[in-house]
């Protein structure tokens, strides 16, 4: 401890004073609980990719990832579509490549409803989804059977 009091007081402490014991350890708690709440804000990337248009051009990135032990569908701030009347998110078991306006609720769960035409997002995958089972994210216009794009997962 004595290295440690040694080099903060020579960093920090302003001549002819000496940083207490107290101080020292306030600091060092406070960086301890910065790294730890870092550590546990941290989400672990699943998969990512871009978007692959169908009816419309569809900007931006997308990313699957643990946090706090969920799974959720992340769109990166540069995400961009046109806006639609029913515009929803689903997860489909399909191919994307497979996937068309009038299939795309078939083998898929619906997650939300689209939160925005642009911008960052996230959408919570339900309990007991098992990600790993699902081909495609997509979104598409239920009301009228238009699918805007997916992506690949």
């Amino acid at each position: 401890m004595q290295t440690t009091a040694t080099s903060l007081n020579s960093q920090f402490a302003t001549p002819g004073k000496r940083i207490s014991a107290r101080s020292i350890i306030a600091i060092v708690t406070l960086g301890l609980m910065s790294l730890l709440v870092h550590t546990t804000s941290h989400a672990e990337v699943l998969t990512q990719g871009g978007w692959v248009n169908k009816q419309y051009k569809i900007k931006g990135g997308w990313e699957v990832v643990n946090k706090n032990n969920q799974t959720v569908i992340k769109f990166d701030s540069s995400f961009k579509t046109k806006s639609g009347p029913d515009l929803k998110i689903f997860l489909s078991k399909k191919n994307i490549g497979k996937v068309t306006g009038r299939t795309a609720t078939q083998d898929a769960i619906m997650l939300s409803v689209l939160q925005s035409n642009s911008g960052a997002q996230e959408y919570v995958v339900p309990a007991g989804v098992n990600i790993n089972d699902y081909q495609s994210l997509l979104i598409h216009c239920e009301a009228f059977s238009v699918l805007w794009g997916g992506g690949q997962l």
